[in-house]
């Protein structure tokens, strides 16, 4: 489905690989200006870039795509990239708040992870996501604007717990119940919040928890009703669709893109 986002301004943040990119190419191609915000390695960032750039051929990548390095569980680096987006393009319209981190090793239980690696997943797979949904609602607000967010949870942590996943779970968690409390408090406002709960998609993450050795790959899709792996395209077609007027009376919501996984 296409919609129109022309000359619409997104922010995305983690939109260099996986979901995040798959949604800024989305974007790229039904119009929208989009700021990316992410940490990538400094070498890598031209590389990507240029993938971008080509899997989007028909906009005009070169005055529509923006980047700026951003730590998210930093709340300066989020001012700063709301800051940047409306330096460049003097509004934001969408906000996709997709970067996110994981335990070292993936895998650790309560009693082998320490504290400070835990309060560095949740600083930023939660606190991050808060900084940057509040600033821009504070903006909409100022300027009586209706803006649209989606929040990239997962089905780990509100639907389904998975052994050694702690702070995965405990994070995404609180982004469900971030996203239903500031629905609540800001739809009057015409600000709609929502979120959208990848299961097994082709991404780093994945791949991480794969190769921890806990389960194998044909172990994981045999549990997954459409008995395959989700591509992260599938995931950008849900958010997009959650940001777009065809959605104008969704907020709060929480929408599974899990193949099914999360009914077991």
């Amino acid at each position: 489905m296409s919609y129109n986002f022309l000359n619409k301004v997104a922010v995305v943040t983690g939109g260099l690989s996986g979901i995040g990119r798959s949604t800024t190419i989305k974007l790229l191609r039904q119009g929208a200006k989009v700021i990316i915000g992410d940490l990538a390695h400094e070498q890598e960032i031209d590389s990507i870039l240029n993938t971008i750039n080509k899997s989007a051929p028909d906009c005009d990548v070169h005055h529509n795509l923006r980047f700026l390095r951003t730590n998210i569980g930093v709340y300066q680096d989020n001012i700063n990239l709301v800051d940047f987006a409306l330096d460049e393009y003097k509004t934001i319209d969408y906000v996709v708040a997709n970067a996110v981190t994981i335990m070292k090793g993936f895998t650790a239980t309560a009693a082998e992870e320490t504290t400070e690696d835990f309060n560095r997943v949740i600083n930023v797979n939660l606190g991050g996501i808060f900084a940057l949904n509040k600033l821009c609602i504070n903006y909409w607000k100022e300027f009586n604007y209706r803006g649209s967010i989606v929040n990239i949870g997962s089905i780990s942590g509100p639907k389904v717990i998975e052994p050694g996943s702690l702070g995965l779970s405990c994070g995404k968690s609180g982004i469900h119940t971030l996203t239903r409390s500031m629905a609540k408090d800001y739809g009057a406002l015409g600000i709609r919040i929502n979120e959208v709960c990848p299961g097994l998609i082709k991404t780093q993450s994945l791949e991480s928890f794969l190769q921890s050795g806990q389960y194998g790959y044909d172990q994981v899709v045999a549990q997954c009703p459409v008995k395959r792996i989700g591509d992260s395209d599938e995931v950008a077609n849900a958010v997009c669709f959650l940001l777009s007027d065809e959605a104008s009376y969704i907020t709060g919501a929480s929408l599974n893109v899990d193949g099914g996984y999360s009914c077991r």
